[in-house]
């Protein structure tokens, strides 16, 4: 009986494990999910900006539409719902990261890629 005890052990630690990650994991889930669509988001957006040249936020927004970000093994999905919403959160970014500008064109304020 006492040389079972070890891998009773053993086995109880590889659930608090199991059990720890997993907590982890759902606490994360939230923000990389966000991280997620802000990813595809961006490269929605390149993709556009690289196939058509200078859009305006409003011409992007067919793009971004409806994007939506899953991570494996989980049922939770997130989507974009108001895309200009969307959009006013991440071209800062993409601006920031020195990834689009934006200049002004016969009075309308468009988004192109940096060179």
């Amino acid at each position: 009986m006492i040389e079972y005890i070890p891998y009773i052990l053993l086995f109880a630690l590889a659930t608090a494990i199991i059990y720890g990650w997993g907590l982890w994991r759902a606490s994360r889930q939230n923000q990389d999910l966000s991280n997620m669509l802000s990813a595809k988001g961006i490269s929605a957006v390149r993709k556009a900006l690289k196939k058509h040249g200078p859009l305006t936020r409003k011409e992007l927004e067919p793009y971004v539409k409806g994007l939506t970000a899953k991570q494996p093994f989980m049922k939770e999905r997130i989507a974009v719902t108001d895309a200009g919403k969307f959009l006013d959160s991440i071209l800062p970014y993409m601006i920031r990261q020195r990834m689009i500008t934006e200049t002004t064109e016969n009075g309308k304020t468009v988004c192109q890629l940096r060179r």
